[in-house]
């Protein structure tokens, strides 16, 4: 709020509505609602996501579930999206015990980068469940207690409890999230995105009164001024939603 020519009911409005929302808040109702242009809206939104990020990695201890998706780019494109930059890949992990999760965004799915996810937030030794991907091949190697969910064959729950569907409800909310409110994101701005859900969905049985006063408590220390934030990309030209 540093600087800001916005009064304070017009930012906690704008926080409660996107704290609030199970699927956000596009920029264009934001603006709407709290009687302010687009663009600025824009920048609230973005402010309070970079509130909303995690200082820390959590520390799971497992079993945790870990899976990939990707964002943007155009159907067709589909069997290219490894490679394709007009797509974003994001890795989740899910703890079994909490119900908490994290994700980021990657450059690429890489066995490098997917390793990489699970040893930033569970030590060797814990249980990992992940689906058939090669890209987890490393991770009994390193310590790690891998197990998979072939949905190759028609599998996603074994009998023993292995099982990638708390991830993949991760991503179906996410997804009706890019696809219900904000249609598009840039790569740029992608793990802004992704910090707001990730706050969203491990905060989902507070009361909404208890998320808002978290988020702003999170809000003390950190900025984020207009000129670093179009800085990441094209956004002088192009906003997303």
């Amino acid at each position: 709020m540093h600087d800001s020519k916005l009064g304070a009911q017009t930012w906690l409005l704008g926080l409660f509505l996107i704290v609030a929302n199970p699927k956000g808040h596009s920029s264009v109702q934001l603006a709407a609602d709290l009687g302010i242009t687009q663009k600025s809206a824009w920048h609230v939104s973005h402010r309070v996501r970079r509130a909303l990020a995690d200082g820390c990695l959590p520390g799971f201890d497992g079993p945790i579930q870990v899976d990939e998706a990707w964002f943007g780019g155009k159907a067709r494109n589909r069997h290219r999206r490894a490679v394709d930059p007009g797509k974003t890949p994001v890795i989740a992990v899910v703890d079994n015990a909490t119900g908490k999760a994290t994700a980021t965004p990657v450059h690429e799915v890489t066995t490098e980068t997917a390793t990489a996810r699970v040893q930033a937030v569970a030590a060797a030794g814990t249980e990992v469940h992940t689906d058939g991907s090669m890209v987890y091949d490393p991770l009994t190697s390193l310590g790690y207690h891998h197990e998979r969910v072939l949905h190759s064959i028609g599998e996603y729950v074994r009998a023993d409890g292995v099982t990638t569907n708390s991830a993949e409800s991760y991503w179906a909310l996410l997804k009706r999230t890019y696809i219900g409110t904000y249609h598009y994101w840039s790569a740029e701005h992608c793990h802004r995105y992704v910090d707001e859900h990730n706050f969203r969905f491990n905060n989902r049985s507070r009361h909404v009164t208890d998320r808002m006063a978290d988020a702003a408590a999170r809000m003390n220390g950190r900025r984020l001024p207009w000129r670093e934030l179009v800085a990441d990309g094209p956004h002088a030209q192009r906003q997303a939603a």
